[in-house]
C-alpha cells in the first residue's frame, strides 16, 4: 500500500454483488484501453488501462473476502 492509498466502502445486494464479480472476472486489457481517451499516446492509454484494472482487481479481491468470487 501507498501512503496516498484510499480505502473505500459498499453495500451491496447479493445479486449486485455477484454480477460485479462477474464482470471484474470477465474483463479484458482490451476493453479497459477502449475506455482511455483516444488522443492520448499508445503508452498512456495502456498505462492508464493497468491502472483501470488494478482497481477491478482490488475490487475483485474484496468481493472474494466477502464470498463472492466466481470460477
Amino acid at each position: 500500500m501507498h501512503d496516498d492509498d484510499i480505502t473505500i466502502t459498499a453495500t451491496l445486494a447479493p445479486e449486485v454483488a455477484l454480477q460485479l464479480a462477474q464482470f471484474c472476472k470477465r474483463s479484458t486489457f482490451d476493453q479497459f484501453l477502449a475506455l482511455t481517451e483516444a488522443h492520448l499516446p499508445a503508452e498512456e492509454r495502456a498505462t492508464r488501462a493497468h491502472q483501470m484494472i488494478a482497481g477491478i482487481d482490488a475490487v475483485s479481491r474484496a468481493l472474494a473476502e466477502a464470498g463472492y468470487a466466481p470460477r
